[in-house]
């Protein structure tokens, strides 16, 4: 993914969270995004993420440390540091230093069930506990269909704590003709929560749009 390399000015950090549904593509392009803005990119994954990045991208991910991804250079791919699943020495694990920030891309329904429900069972739905029992900002992706009410259930549960839920379906109003453009349609949703100064898809009502591709 080519960019404008303006750099602006970082943030501290932002913790995002890879689980194991189908969608590594959401995941992989938006953490080609984030050291553009941010000093620092916690990043932990599923046991079951990796092998969907496998199985989905043929990508895999280092067991801990910078992750280099294509299409970084090379400062920004050291701004991006993976965590082992439980190792909860990592600083976002604590409240007393967690980011501002932190974004579950995509969030299995098995994920959105722990954190509904309070249940840490690896680093990731710690995070979130701890995300949420601080004020901060937590973001989803869920990517199931069809949902069940248990899965509804527990998406309110996390809706009426603040959580912000943007489900993995692409829109079409904005002319989007390749597989890039949906994804770059959902991205935005997310940068846009994020606020984040990018654009990655049109707006409603707009004739043009200068992509950051």
């Amino acid at each position: 993914m080519s960019s404008n390399r303006n750099q602006p000015e970082l943030r501290r950090s932002i913790t995002v969270g890879i689980s194991g549904s189908s969608g590594s593509i959401y995941a992989i392009r938006l953490l080609q995004i984030l050291p553009r803005f941010y000093n620092r990119v916690d990043v932990v994954l599923s046991s079951s993420a990796r092998l969907v990045l496998r199985q989905e991208l043929d990508m895999g991910a280092p067991k801990s440390g910078s992750w280099q991804l294509p299409g970084l250079t090379e400062e920004e791919g050291e701004r991006i540091i993976v965590w082992e699943p439980k190792n909860y020495t990592a600083p976002f694990a604590s409240g007393s230093n967690c980011a501002e920030q932190m974004v579950i891309v995509p969030c299995s329904m098995s994920t959105v069930a722990a954190i509904a429900h309070g249940i840490d069972q690896n680093l990731m739905h710690h995070a979130a506990g701890v995300t949420l029992k601080e004020r901060k900002d937590l973001i989803i992706l869920p990517r199931e269909t069809p949902l069940s009410a248990i899965h509804l259930r527990n998406l309110t549960t996390l809706a009426e704590l603040g959580v912000v839920v943007i489900p993995a379906t692409p829109g079409f109003y904005g002319g989007e003709k390749t597989f890039d453009d949906l994804i770059n349609f959902v991205l935005q949703k997310i940068v846009n929560q994020l606020r984040l100064d990018i654009r990655l898809s049109k707006k409603w009502g707009e004739e043009g749009i200068q992509n950051s591709k």
